[in-house]
Formats: structure tokens, C-alpha cells, sequence
């Protein structure tokens, strides 16, 4: 189990939603690079980045602030999601250096596309499935389908992708746990392992999540912001 602490960038500084309400953003750090200063200082290796603007956009709108990160901190993994549509900007953002790039709405909506994704950057490509009742959500999640979260998985499971995060959006940024039902369901079926996301509150949600078969990892964002969860400790409980 990996706690990896989340950094959302809208218009350039970092921010956390309530259910991916892109009006019901909290400023943490009006520059993302402190964000990011502050969770090397308390040991984190790794970073979860979303491009908040670029989700709703479709393209990529605060690569600036992402690749500073990259630059003072090269060590670090960063995995990206967020406007990110196409084969050309995948791989500008490959060769800028960032390790890993999720990609939920270009799974959604053009197959081809991602299948040549994850076949050009074998186990580059972390598959985002963002649910809502069991159905998953595009756009940054401003856009609904009637593709279940299991298809949706179920689908891509002969390409070589590198994990799945899968998101209950009813959970994000409420800090009232993460649905540890439709997690385990998810993680039952995927023949990826599965980065729960969504509600952690505590190091108590992320122990009960260590117990799921499958899931190797919790996105941690305004639990850490608000002082819930201990980064430097959690860290080293599942060290």
C-alpha cells in the first residue's frame, strides 16, 4: 500500500474540489511547486498531478507549473492526468520528463487512441476510471455515460497498462472514507493492480484499504492538507 499525495492545479495554483465541483475549489498553495516542496520534505517519492483546467479543456493548461516540479525535483514520480487527448501530447509530455500519464476520458471515448497508448509506452499508461453510482464520467466528470466501471476495465485487459485509479467522484473531497465496496469490486475484477481514490480521511482508511486484495495505493489529498492524515507517518507505516 503507497499513500500518493495529490497536487490539483487550477489556473496555476493548487486547489481541492468537493466531488469534482470545479467551483468548490480551496486554494492549499498559490504556487504548485511549495505543494510539491512540502510533500518531498515529508518523504513522499511520489506525486499524483491533475491538470484541472486541461480536464475541462481537453488540452494541457498548466504544464508550465508541472514541469517545474519535474525539474527541481527529477527523483520524484510523477503521474499526470488531465487534457491529455491525443498521441502528440502524450508524447511531448513523456519527453518532458513525467513518468507516468493517466488517461480516463480518451479510454472512454477513442479506443484506438488509447490502445496505441499503452502499446507505444508499455506500462507508462495508468488507466483512470472515475465513477459515479457505478458509471463512469468523462470531462472532468462534467460528462455521464451508461459504461460501468467493470466493462470499461474489462475491455482494455489484454494492453499492457500499468494500474488502474479508480475514483468514486461521490467521495472525492469529502473527507468521509472511501467506498471500500465498489474498491474491492473493482480491484476483484481487474486484471490491473487498482490506486483506490476518493474520500481517504486518515491512516486508518488507508489500513483498511491495505487489507483489499489488489489495491497497492491511496490517492491522498485534502486529508493531508488538513491535517488528517500524517504523510511522514504514513509513509513509513507502509514503508
Amino acid at each position: 500500500m503507497l499513500p500518493i499525495p495529490a497536487i490539483d492545479i487550477q489556473n496555476g495554483k493548487c486547489v481541492r474540489l468537493k466531488k469534482g465541483d470545479l467551483s468548490s475549489a480551496k486554494i492549499y498553495f498559490e504556487k504548485p511547486i511549495d505543494a510539491a516542496s512540502f510533500l518531498v520534505e515529508e518523504g513522499s517519492e511520489n506525486i499524483h498531478l491533475v491538470d484541472l483546467d486541461g480536464a475541462k479543456s481537453g488540452s494541457s493548461e498548466n504544464l508550465k507549473e508541472i514541469l517545474e516540479i519535474k525539474k527541481k525535483y527529477p527523483h520524484i514520480n510523477l503521474q499526470l492526468g488531465g487534457g491529455i487527448r491525443d498521441l502528440q501530447t502524450l508524447e511531448l509530455i513523456f519527453e518532458k520528463g513525467i513518468d507516468n500519464i493517466i488517461l480516463g476520458s480518451l479510454a472512454i471515448k477513442d479506443r484506438s487512441t488509447f490502445e496505441q497508448a499503452c502499446k507505444s509506452f508499455p506500462n507508462k499508461i495508468i488507466l483512470g476510471v472515475d465513477a459515479f453510482n457505478g458509471f463512469l464520467a468523462s470531462e472532468a466528470w462534467t460528462e455521464s455515460s451508461k459504461i460501468s466501471a467493470s466493462s470499461l476495465i474489462n475491455s482494455y485487459k489484454n494492453l499492457p497498462v500499468k494500474a488502474i485509479i479508480y475514483t468514486d467522484i461521490d467521495k472525492d473531497g469529502m473527507l468521509n472514507g472511501p467506498n471500500f465496496i465498489e474498491t474491492a469490486e473493482v480491484a476483484k475484477k481487474s486484471s490491473f493492480p487498482v490506486i483506490a481514490s476518493g474520500g481517504v480521511r486518515d491512516i486508518n482508511d488507508l489500513l483498511k484499504l491495505s487489507e483489499i486484495p489488489n489495491v497497492i495505493g491511496a490517492i491522498c489529498g485534502v486529508s493531508i492538507y488538513e491535517k488528517k492524515l500524517d504523510l511522514k507517518e504514513a509513509l513509513q507505516k507502509f514503508k
